[in-house]
């Protein structure tokens, strides 16, 4: 746990860096964010963003391992739902939208 936790500050003290490397500008990360200029520079210089702003910079900076991330939670989750029985067969799929549409 010690390790993951070590991993994580690492990761948080290297944002700064990969944010001036990026191909966006800090206007655009501050919109995302939704925080004032002065701010994101003091979270930069304090490596004090929230688990939740360290999650969406992530996904800003990495969009390619975000988008392959969530494909495969959908697969897992698909995986399940099969296993446990909540499934629906292509014909209740296509009545669900007529009925939904009035079709």
């Amino acid at each position: 746990m010690i390790a993951l936790v070590k991993k994580y500050n690492s990761y948080v003290e290297s944002l700064p860096k990969l944010i001036e490397k990026s191909d966006y500008k800090l206007e655009f990360f501050m919109k995302k964010l939704d925080i004032s200029k002065p701010t994101l520079y003091r979270k930069l210089r304090e490596q004090a963003f929230t688990a939740k702003e360290v999650e969406v910079l992530t996904r800003l900076l990495f969009p390619k391992e975000a988008l392959r991330h969530e494909m495969l939670e959908g697969i897992e989750q698909g995986r399940r739902d099969y296993k446990e029985g909540r499934i629906k067969t292509s014909n209740d799929v296509r009545e669900n939208i007529k009925k939904k549409y009035g079709l």
